[in-house]
């Protein structure tokens, strides 16, 4: 996975833009009870100006849920509504 490692050691994914001016970044936890990613997310507080003041939230999850949510993008992406009777030309 492309990224950047911390000075602690702890990897970082490249952080993804989002289509309104935000951000979404992932990266390892130092948790000691298990492994953890953090993902941050950050966007624009009004969608419609997306130079606007931002927001952000943090969430902590365990590797299982962070498996979870990861499942959940994927199977969404894939299935898509607006991508049903699409031919994959």
């Amino acid at each position: 996975m492309p990224g950047t490692v911390s000075d602690r050691g702890f990897r970082h994914a490249e952080p993804i833009s989002s289509e309104y001016g935000g951000e979404i970044r992932v990266y390892e936890s130092s948790a000691a009870d298990g492994p953890h990613l953090w993902v941050r997310t950050k966007c624009p507080e009004d969608l419609n100006k997306p130079d606007g003041p931002q927001i952000e939230a943090v969430a902590h999850l365990a590797l299982h849920d962070a498996l979870w949510l990861a499942s959940q993008i994927i199977s969404l992406a894939a299935n898509h509504y607006q991508l049903e009777g699409k031919d994959d030309d």
